[in-house]
């Protein structure tokens, strides 16, 4: 869960600043591609169980990857226009960008409520008493 949040926290940041240039000429969406972040994720889980690891490490995506130290890293790529560029140059469609913000926003609040229960089942056992 905690590189599921990592995943979502940057994603929102690509989103936000593709927001921001919306009307900036000649500017190019860049994505993070949460389809391509869910594959790698399985696969490092798979791995790290195969290796009995215990921290999951994403390789082998181009996007998205973490360090030994845990540190996560994201390269978003720049997209290339679905049709036409538009007049002014811009691949920019503010529909799509928001339906974007709307599921990672979602996905971003699914990961930490998440993990709000496995701290609070940790801390509930260490405590050793429940409420």
């Amino acid at each position: 869960m905690e590189l599921t949040a990592a995943f979502t926290e940057e994603r929102q940041r690509v989103l936000a600043e593709n927001v921001a240039n919306i009307d900036t000429p000649d500017y190019h969406v860049k994505r993070l591609d949460q389809a391509a972040f869910q594959q790698s994720l399985l696969d490092a889980i798979e791995q790290s169980r195969e290796d009995r690891m215990q921290r999951v490490q994403l390789r082998g995506n181009a996007q998205f990857t973490t360090k030994p130290s845990g540190q996560v890293l994201a390269r978003p790529d720049v997209s290339t226009a679905p049709n036409v560029l538009f007049h002014d140059g811009t691949n920019t469609q503010l529909e799509s960008l928001m339906s974007d913000v709307n599921g990672n926003v979602m996905w971003h609040e699914l990961a930490l409520n998440l993990l709000k229960q496995r701290y609070g089942a940790l801390l509930t056992a260490i405590r050793g008493k429940s409420g």
